[in-house]
């Protein structure tokens, strides 16, 4: 089960034995007599009732997932780790004559989008996508809440220094312009930014405290759901979202806090008190907080939640502080080395992708997310490089696609492959190195049209140690040919005020034969010294997310060819006189890149053996 269920049943005196500073005998009236002493304590006795508390939190099976394999939000403004945690109060028969409180609060992670290295004990919060995208996102993420809650008041947890700083920054910003967009009152979310570790730095946790002081009126404004004979007395009417980095440990103890301070107002409403604070009887209230917080860490971080030990004994000291280490080494293990393929195993069993993840998780040793189009991450590259790399407003843009290309210029096999941008316009193809983390053009190449020679492809084999490497079907890619030209330049981004600038690309190595192989016979009858190429490997097309309406797919084959075909008909365009028009031979062939047999003989043995040792470790 994904979430927590548990109960406990209590003891709850009479206001009229008991006072909230836990002095027993201030109700009591100075008397006398012994006997009416004792037959008031009967009384007070009499008048104790017993309660249940139960605790359910429900796990949101949207961008369901592992801890640093899951973060943020996704396109339709689902956040990680997002769990709602419901508080109830009532009889232990549950008499509908008698009220059942509830209480909710929600816990998500930042819904923006973001990501962090799980081999840091403290990784930098690395933002991803554009302004825009992660508005739209945002106000997604929001708009959802209120629609399920009403209002909404976000608690942020994280930082006010160090590496978490400016993701807190950022959502605060990201807030304010939410807020301006909306009209009404009620649809604004206010934010609140605790830095827990510097208010409860010492390990006092009690210091807690604070926020709940000051968010007592946000909770008095939002109040509780009663019911009471099978009908809503009154309906709370908005949640406190809450979240730290994790949504975990410090989310855990905040939590606890918020539904200590719910239940002591419903027991006053009722008539009796508990005393939560000081006595050790009321300890069990605690340990159920901290078992919930235990169940949801372990199904995100594989540990239970830190800082236990103060959820469950309202004490911190050395000892929970070790145990903290010890299970913040074991977090640092599982996100490191099991966490991958189990986040594979969970997005298929929930019906996010097909078994073709597995194919990608024994490629890659990781799969991609399903909540994030990469139909949307694509277009974004291919516009993101027209506005860097296009500068001329007379170029006509014809078309945009994201490839692979091999690391080192004038290769077919370089590894690791590159992420790259082909563009085409009505004068020049241009070849775009792209970093998706920072949505940056690290570099470009731009050929003339004029330039172009030869276009090739077909099979293209970059590896074969897996099957889906060595599937000749779903392997394609071109390479392009072309003549040194004054028109051709190599443009790379040196991040600062100036760029490299050079007419044409670096030469190809001396041991150009032993590096690649294959491209001497690529273009036979191109002289090598004055032919270069750009080899480019188109990704598969077929997609391991589960879609619910099924789209047609393209073939890789249909895919590149229709790259080829589009780039030689602009290629005819401008270097066909106006004055003539004869058919010309066709510059487009299709042969094998790199065959099966070829990249099998390239493939060595120091490869193989990097390769199962890292299988080994991750898979």
């Amino acid at each position: 089960m994904q979430g927590f269920i548990g109960q406990h049943e209590f003891t709850a005196e009479s206001v009229m034995r008991s006072s909230p500073e836990g002095d027993s005998q201030a109700k009591y009236p100075e008397e006398s007599d012994e006997n009416t002493k004792k037959a008031s304590e009967d009384a007070s006795v009499d008048s104790n009732r017993n309660f249940l508390l139960t605790l359910i939190s429900r796990r949101s099976v949207l961008r369901s997932g592992v801890r640093y394999l899951r973060r943020g939000v996704d396109d339709d403004g689902n956040t990680a780790n997002s769990v709602e945690t419901e508080q109830i109060l009532s009889s232990p028969s549950w008499n509908p004559a008698e009220k059942v409180y509830s209480l909710l609060q929600l816990r998500g992670s930042i819904p923006l989008y973001f990501s962090q290295s799980p081999y840091y004990f403290k990784p930098v919060p690395i933002m991803h996508h554009s302004a825009q995208t992660n508005l739209v996102s945002f106000t997604k993420h929001f708009h959802d809440v209120q629609r399920r809650y009403g209002k909404v008041h976000a608690v942020c947890l994280v930082d006010k220094h160090g590496v978490e700083v400016n993701i807190a920054e950022t959502y605060g910003r990201y807030l304010e312009s939410f807020n301006k967009a909306e009209t009404s009152e009620d649809k604004k979310v206010p934010y609140q930014w605790f830095d827990f570790h510097a208010e409860c730095r010492g390990m006092k946790f009690e210091n807690v405290s604070r926020l709940v002081d000051r968010m007592s009126e946000t909770l008095e404004d939002f109040g509780d759901t009663v019911i009471q004979n099978n009908a809503v007395v009154r309906s709370q009417s908005g949640v406190i979202r809450t979240n730290c980095m994790d949504c975990l440990d410090r989310t855990g103890v905040s939590q606890c806090a918020f539904g200590q301070w719910a239940l002591e107002k419903q027991l006053k409403e009722e008539g009796h008190y508990i005393d939560l604070q000081g006595s050790a009887a009321t300890q069990w209230f605690n340990i159920l907080w901290a078992d919930n917080g235990d169940a949801i860490s372990k199904q995100y971080s594989s540990t239970a939640a830190l800082k236990g030990d103060y959820t469950r004994t309202r004490k911190r000291d050395y000892r929970g502080a070790l145990n903290d280490l010890g299970l913040t080494l074991t977090r640092y293990y599982t996100n490191i080395f099991t966490d991958y393929f189990s986040q594979a195993c969970i997005d298929y069993l929930l019906g996010n992708v097909t078994t073709r993840v597995f194919d990608e998780f024994e490629t890659n040793l990781q799969s991609a997310d399903p909540g994030i189009s990469m139909e949307k991450a694509r277009q974004s590259a291919i516009e993101t490089s027209c506005q860097i790399v296009i500068s001329d407003e007379n170029e006509e843009f014809i078309g945009g696609w994201t490839m692979l290309s091999p690391r080192q210029p004038n290769t077919l096999r370089t590894l690791p492959f590159e992420q790259t941008v082909l563009l085409l316009t009505n004068v020049a193809v241009y070849s775009c190195r792209f970093d998706c983390n920072t949505e940056k053009v690290t570099s470009f190449e731009r050929i003339d049209l004029t330039s172009i020679t030869g276009i090739k492809y077909g099979t293209y084999i970059s590896s074969t140690l897996t099957d889906a490497q060595r599937d000749e079907k779903r392997n394609m890619g071109l390479a392009i040919a072309y003549r040194p030209s004054t028109s051709n330049s190599l443009r790379v981004n040196t991040t600062s005020l100036h760029s490299l600038f050079a007419e044409k690309p670096d030469p190809a190595p001396e041991n150009q034969d032993i590096i690649d192989w294959d491209l001497s016979t690529l273009f036979k009858g191109s002289d090598r010294s004055s032919t270069h190429f750009l080899a480019f490997k188109l990704p598969n097309t077929s997609s391991a997310v589960a879609r619910a309406p099924k789209t047609p797919e393209v073939s890789e084959a249909d895919a590149v060819r229709a790259i080829c075909e589009e780039i030689e008909r602009m290629v005819n365009r401008a270097t066909q006189s106006p004055s003539i028009h004869a058919e010309r031979p066709s510059i487009v062939e299709q042969t094998q890149i790199i065959s099966l047999e070829n990249a099998r003989r390239q493939t060595g043995y120091f490869e193989h053996l990097f390769f199962d040792i890292k299988k080994l470790v991750w898979a």
